[in-house]
């Protein structure tokens, strides 16, 4: 089954299991959009994995043999914290969600996808964790104040400072 997903002008079509597919919108809590998904790579020691990053969870399926059922881990983006790790093979997402490990593997020649997920969930977990949105919003006035003292030594120029200026604005 094929689930279409906008990303702002682009759509991007999602593959899955016509008996999960179905039931998505089911799951989708009420406004929840999803933002991005990812299937990994089938392998003899497990079963297939779909990853799924709506702009509240990250929900993780997995299909059981002959895909007669399906476990559904929902996760809150608030709760959980994510790491990637780059490998000769495989490129791993590492999510923690209240000590719980969850490990996401693929194939290393799709890096710059799973780059792009992984940035993805990045993205929504500064949206959700007021800590981290409070670190980012520090660490722009930070470097504000660097800048200021950079143009007021007159190392840099005032369109140079302008258009810094302008970006660390967008930061916050």
């Amino acid at each position: 089954m094929h689930y279409l997903l906008r990303k702002g002008v682009d759509v991007m079509q999602i593959i899955l299991p016509e008996n999960f597919s179905k039931h998505l919108d089911d799951i989708l809590e009420p406004g929840e959009k999803v933002v991005d998904a990812v299937k990994e790579p089938w392998s003899y020691t497990k079963w297939y994995r779909w990853t799924i990053l709506t702009d509240r969870r990250i929900i993780i399926i997995i299909r059981w043999p002959l895909g007669l059922s399906y476990d559904i881990w929902p996760m809150y983006l608030g709760a959980l914290s994510a790491d990637m790790n780059e490998g000769v093979v495989f490129d791993t997402i590492f999510i923690d969600y209240y000590g719980q490990k969850f490990k996401l593997q693929f194939f290393s020649k799709h890096r710059k996808r799973t780059l792009q997920f992984f940035q993805e969930i990045n993205h929504q977990l500064i949206l959700h964790n007021p800590a981290s949105r409070r670190q980012a919003t520090t660490d722009a006035i930070e470097e504000m104040e660097q800048l200021a003292k950079v143009f007021h030594d007159h190392i840099i120029s005032q369109e140079e400072y302008d258009q810094k200026k302008r970006e660390l604005m967008e930061k916050l």
